[in-house]
Protein backbone atom coordinates (compact mmCIF):
# COMPACT_ATOMS: atom_id res chain seq x y z
CA UNK A 1 0.00 0.00 0.00
CA UNK A 2 2.98 2.31 0.53
CA UNK A 3 3.73 2.12 -3.19
CA UNK A 4 0.14 3.06 -4.08
CA UNK A 5 0.28 5.99 -1.64
CA UNK A 6 3.48 7.14 -3.34
CA UNK A 7 1.67 7.17 -6.71
CA UNK A 8 -1.23 9.18 -5.24
CA UNK A 9 1.28 11.66 -3.80
CA UNK A 10 2.94 12.05 -7.20
CA UNK A 11 -0.43 12.53 -8.90
CA UNK A 12 -1.50 15.27 -6.48
CA UNK A 13 1.90 16.98 -6.33
CA UNK A 14 0.88 19.69 -8.81
CA UNK A 15 -1.42 21.26 -6.20
CA UNK A 16 1.43 21.90 -3.75
CA UNK A 17 2.70 24.87 -5.75
CA UNK A 18 -0.55 26.04 -7.35
CA UNK A 19 -4.07 26.22 -5.88
CA UNK A 20 -6.80 23.81 -6.77
CA UNK A 21 -8.89 25.25 -9.64
CA UNK A 22 -11.38 27.91 -8.59
CA UNK A 23 -10.22 27.88 -4.96
CA UNK A 24 -7.52 29.28 -2.70
CA UNK A 25 -6.66 25.82 -1.36
CA UNK A 26 -3.10 24.51 -1.60
CA UNK A 27 -1.94 21.06 -0.53
CA UNK A 28 0.17 21.46 2.60
CA UNK A 29 0.22 17.78 3.51
CA UNK A 30 -0.50 14.41 1.89
CA UNK A 31 0.19 10.99 3.39
CA UNK A 32 -1.43 7.66 4.26
CA UNK A 33 -3.05 7.03 7.62
CA UNK A 34 -2.71 3.31 8.13
CA UNK A 35 -3.76 1.05 5.26
CA UNK A 36 -7.23 2.45 4.60
CA UNK A 37 -6.98 6.25 4.39
CA UNK A 38 -4.98 8.75 2.39
CA UNK A 39 -5.19 12.17 4.06
CA UNK A 40 -4.77 15.46 2.23
CA UNK A 41 -4.32 18.65 4.27
CA UNK A 42 -5.45 21.81 2.52
CA UNK A 43 -4.72 25.37 3.56
CA UNK A 44 -5.20 28.79 2.09
CA UNK A 45 -2.12 31.00 1.63
CA UNK A 46 -0.58 32.03 4.92
CA UNK A 47 1.30 30.55 7.84
CA UNK A 48 0.68 26.79 7.83
CA UNK A 49 1.88 26.38 11.42
CA UNK A 50 -1.49 27.66 12.60
CA UNK A 51 -4.00 24.78 12.46
CA UNK A 52 -6.99 27.11 12.28
CA UNK A 53 -8.31 27.13 8.74
CA UNK A 54 -6.82 23.79 7.74
CA UNK A 55 -9.05 21.29 5.99
CA UNK A 56 -8.34 17.57 6.16
CA UNK A 57 -9.78 15.45 3.37
CA UNK A 58 -9.70 11.70 4.02
CA UNK A 59 -9.80 9.53 0.90
CA UNK A 60 -10.23 5.77 0.92
CA UNK A 61 -7.33 3.59 -0.15
CA UNK A 62 -8.23 0.45 -2.09
CA UNK A 63 -8.50 -2.68 0.02
CA UNK A 64 -8.15 -4.92 -3.02
CA UNK A 65 -7.46 -4.81 -6.75
CA UNK A 66 -11.23 -4.75 -7.34
CA UNK A 67 -11.48 -1.43 -5.48
CA UNK A 68 -8.47 0.13 -7.22
CA UNK A 69 -9.70 3.13 -9.24
CA UNK A 70 -6.17 4.14 -10.16
CA UNK A 71 -4.10 6.87 -8.55
CA UNK A 72 -5.19 9.46 -11.18
CA UNK A 73 -8.77 9.17 -9.83
CA UNK A 74 -7.68 11.15 -6.76
CA UNK A 75 -6.87 14.22 -8.88
CA UNK A 76 -10.46 14.67 -10.08
CA UNK A 77 -11.94 13.58 -6.77
CA UNK A 78 -9.98 16.23 -4.86
CA UNK A 79 -11.00 18.89 -7.38
CA UNK A 80 -14.62 17.84 -6.97
CA UNK A 81 -14.44 18.02 -3.18
CA UNK A 82 -12.93 21.51 -3.20
CA UNK A 83 -15.47 22.74 -5.76
CA UNK A 84 -18.28 21.54 -3.50
CA UNK A 85 -16.69 23.31 -0.56
CA UNK A 86 -16.32 26.57 -2.50
CA UNK A 87 -19.99 26.30 -3.45
CA UNK A 88 -20.80 25.75 0.27
CA UNK A 89 -22.44 22.45 -0.59
CA UNK A 90 -20.45 20.59 2.06
CA UNK A 91 -21.11 21.66 5.67
CA UNK A 92 -17.77 21.93 7.44
CA UNK A 93 -17.60 21.15 11.15
CA UNK A 94 -14.50 22.67 12.73
CA UNK A 95 -13.11 21.19 15.91
CA UNK A 96 -11.64 23.07 18.84
CA UNK A 97 -8.29 23.12 17.04
CA UNK A 98 -9.84 24.99 14.12
CA UNK A 99 -9.47 22.04 11.76
CA UNK A 100 -12.27 20.52 9.70
CA UNK A 101 -12.28 16.92 8.47
CA UNK A 102 -14.15 15.78 5.35
CA UNK A 103 -14.95 12.12 4.70
CA UNK A 104 -14.39 12.07 0.95
CA UNK A 105 -15.91 8.63 0.45
CA UNK A 106 -19.22 9.66 2.02
CA UNK A 107 -19.39 12.95 0.12
CA UNK A 108 -18.54 11.43 -3.25
CA UNK A 109 -21.00 8.58 -2.76
CA UNK A 110 -23.77 11.08 -2.06
CA UNK A 111 -22.71 13.04 -5.15
CA UNK A 112 -22.64 9.81 -7.19
CA UNK A 113 -19.13 10.66 -8.27
CA UNK A 114 -18.02 8.06 -10.86
CA UNK A 115 -15.26 5.53 -10.35
CA UNK A 116 -13.80 6.52 -13.69
CA UNK A 117 -11.14 9.23 -13.36
CA UNK A 118 -11.96 12.76 -14.43
CA UNK A 119 -9.60 13.99 -17.15
CA UNK A 120 -9.59 17.65 -18.19
CA UNK A 121 -7.84 19.11 -21.21
CA UNK A 122 -5.06 20.33 -18.94
CA UNK A 123 -4.74 16.85 -17.43
CA UNK A 124 -4.45 15.31 -20.88
CA UNK A 125 -1.66 17.66 -21.90
CA UNK A 126 0.12 17.23 -18.56
CA UNK A 127 -0.04 13.45 -18.82
CA UNK A 128 1.41 13.44 -22.35
CA UNK A 129 4.26 15.81 -21.46
CA UNK A 130 4.97 13.91 -18.24
CA UNK A 131 5.11 10.62 -20.12
CA UNK A 132 7.50 11.95 -22.75
CA UNK A 133 9.72 13.57 -20.09
CA UNK A 134 10.04 10.27 -18.28
CA UNK A 135 7.98 11.33 -15.25
CA UNK A 136 8.23 8.67 -12.53
CA UNK A 137 4.44 8.71 -12.25
CA UNK A 138 4.04 7.20 -15.70
CA UNK A 139 7.02 4.89 -15.83
CA UNK A 140 6.65 2.94 -12.59
CA UNK A 141 9.89 4.33 -11.23
CA UNK A 142 10.16 4.52 -7.43
CA UNK A 143 9.25 7.84 -5.82
CA UNK A 144 12.83 8.40 -4.78
CA UNK A 145 16.14 9.91 -5.82
CA UNK A 146 17.82 6.91 -4.17
CA UNK A 147 15.53 3.85 -4.47
CA UNK A 148 17.94 1.60 -2.55
CA UNK A 149 17.68 3.89 0.47
CA UNK A 150 14.13 5.21 0.68
CA UNK A 151 10.80 5.83 -1.02
CA UNK A 152 8.61 8.89 -0.46
CA UNK A 153 5.14 8.13 0.87
CA UNK A 154 4.00 11.58 2.02
CA UNK A 155 4.75 14.95 3.58
CA UNK A 156 3.35 17.58 5.92
CA UNK A 157 4.28 21.27 5.96
CA UNK A 158 4.70 21.90 9.69
CA UNK A 159 5.67 25.58 9.61
CA UNK A 160 6.67 28.16 7.04
CA UNK A 161 10.24 26.92 7.56
CA UNK A 162 9.93 23.16 8.08
CA UNK A 163 8.49 20.28 6.07
CA UNK A 164 8.27 16.74 7.42
CA UNK A 165 8.77 14.13 4.73
CA UNK A 166 7.61 10.56 5.27
CA UNK A 167 9.92 7.90 3.91
CA UNK A 168 9.70 4.15 3.66
CA UNK A 169 13.14 3.14 4.93
CA UNK A 170 14.27 -0.33 5.99
CA UNK A 171 10.73 -1.76 6.13
CA UNK A 172 9.32 1.07 8.25
CA UNK A 173 8.03 4.60 7.75
CA UNK A 174 10.07 7.42 9.28
CA UNK A 175 9.51 11.16 9.40
CA UNK A 176 12.38 13.50 8.54
CA UNK A 177 12.13 17.23 9.22
CA UNK A 178 13.84 19.42 6.62
CA UNK A 179 14.25 23.19 6.45
CA UNK A 180 12.84 24.86 3.35
CA UNK A 181 14.63 28.13 4.15
CA UNK A 182 18.33 28.92 4.09
CA UNK A 183 19.62 28.92 7.66
CA UNK A 184 21.78 32.00 7.12
CA UNK A 185 19.53 34.26 5.04
CA UNK A 186 16.10 32.96 6.03
CA UNK A 187 15.13 32.96 2.36
CA UNK A 188 13.22 30.12 0.76
CA UNK A 189 15.45 27.80 -1.23
CA UNK A 190 14.92 27.87 -4.99
CA UNK A 191 16.30 24.38 -5.65
CA UNK A 192 15.70 21.04 -3.96
CA UNK A 193 18.68 18.84 -4.78
CA UNK A 194 20.20 19.54 -1.37
CA UNK A 195 17.40 17.54 0.30
CA UNK A 196 18.20 14.27 -1.47
CA UNK A 197 21.91 14.90 -0.89
CA UNK A 198 21.25 15.12 2.85
CA UNK A 199 19.21 11.94 2.89
CA UNK A 200 21.65 9.93 0.81
CA UNK A 201 24.41 10.93 3.22
CA UNK A 202 22.50 9.89 6.33
CA UNK A 203 20.56 6.83 5.19
CA UNK A 204 23.71 4.84 4.48
CA UNK A 205 23.30 1.11 5.14
CA UNK A 206 26.95 0.83 6.22
CA UNK A 207 26.43 3.34 9.04
CA UNK A 208 23.00 2.83 10.66
CA UNK A 209 23.86 5.20 13.52
CA UNK A 210 24.33 8.22 11.23
CA UNK A 211 20.59 8.91 11.22
CA UNK A 212 19.90 7.72 14.77
CA UNK A 213 21.74 10.64 16.38
CA UNK A 214 19.13 13.01 14.91
CA UNK A 215 16.09 11.20 16.33
CA UNK A 216 13.63 13.40 18.22
CA UNK A 217 12.70 11.70 21.51
CA UNK A 218 9.19 11.51 22.94
CA UNK A 219 7.39 12.66 19.81
CA UNK A 220 4.25 10.98 18.51
CA UNK A 221 3.25 11.03 14.88
CA UNK A 222 0.54 8.58 13.71
CA UNK A 223 2.08 8.41 10.25
CA UNK A 224 5.55 7.17 11.20
CA UNK A 225 7.50 5.13 13.72
CA UNK A 226 10.18 7.73 14.44
CA UNK A 227 10.99 11.37 13.64
CA UNK A 228 14.43 12.79 12.84
CA UNK A 229 15.32 16.49 12.83
CA UNK A 230 17.65 17.53 10.02
CA UNK A 231 16.62 21.19 9.94
CA UNK A 232 19.94 22.34 11.39
CA UNK A 233 22.18 19.63 9.95
CA UNK A 234 24.17 20.45 6.84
Amino acid sequence: MEDFSSRVLLALRRFIGVPLPGTAWYIHGAHPLGDTVFRVRLHSPGHPAEPAGSLLVDFPLPASAAEDRGWWWYVGALRRITRLISETRIPLAYGEDGVAVVDAAAVLEEERYPDEPEVTLEDGVDYVIGDLCGDTLWHDAPASAAPDLYRMVGFDLLTSSTVRVYLSHRSRVVGVDLAVRDSETGRLRNVGWWASAKLMTLLRPDDPDSLAVHQVPDIEDPVCEAVYDLTRWA
